[in-house]
């Protein structure tokens, strides 16, 4: 467990030059259905939070880095706030640095890893935006547990890597299953309709 503890961001150094990735990828203060990805990605498809907080993410993780040559991946909570919350509490930051040859065994126990005497503050159990990010920048993926589902972009569009991703379980906006997800969680017609009009207009 000390080796899993050691892939936590702890210095504050370490924190600003990972924030600076993130902030270069995402708007924070953008939420679903506005767009949240800073950088232009060509390609964005979709799967459901419960699936992405979990080892199942890590085909899809290491297939993208190897057609990147990304080393290595972030996992970090965006909400609840990692300085404010996280580190004021615990003294540290939940986020979370990793190998792409990580075994599941060992991602998921990371996952679950959580500060002494506070089991709840895990990141599986405790996060309400989780987001992944590649070196490169090339691809990331922003996960909304309010909404249930996450969004992964892509700078590139090569249909080796989106064929890849469909084989992985990922969804095009188009796909039924993801308005059948949204309207169950947005049970009002006409604030389904606007939610999804907007998502349409941001993803497509």
């Amino acid at each position: 467990m000390k080796q899993l503890e050691r892939l936590f961001v702890r210095s504050e150094k370490e924190f600003r030059f990972y924030q600076n990735l993130v902030d270069r990828v995402f708007d924070q203060d953008k939420k679903l259905p506005q767009q949240v990805f800073r950088q232009t990605m060509d390609c964005f498809l979709f799967q459901e939070f419960d699936w992405a907080l979990s080892d199942d993410i890590l085909p899809t993780i290491k297939k993208l880095s190897n057609s990147t040559q990304d080393r290595q991946f972030l996992t970090a909570v965006l909400k609840p706030d990692p300085v404010e919350y996280y580190l004021k509490e615990f003294g540290y930051y939940h986020w979370l640095k990793a190998s792409v040859n990580i075994s599941g065994e060992d991602y998921v126990n990371a996952l679950w890893m959580h500060p002494n005497g506070s089991i709840a503050d895990n990141i599986i159990t405790n996060s309400n935006i989780v987001i992944w990010l590649s070196h490169s920048l090339q691809w990331a993926i922003w996960a909304d547990r309010d909404m249930e589902i996450c969004i992964i972009g892509m700078v590139s569009t090569k249909d080796s890597a989106k064929n890849m991703l469909l084989e992985e379980g990922w969804k095009p906006l188009n796909h039924p299953v993801l308005a059948n997800w949204l309207e169950l969680l947005l049970k009002d017609e006409k604030t389904f309709n606007e939610y999804f009009t907007l998502m349409l207009s941001n993803y497509s």
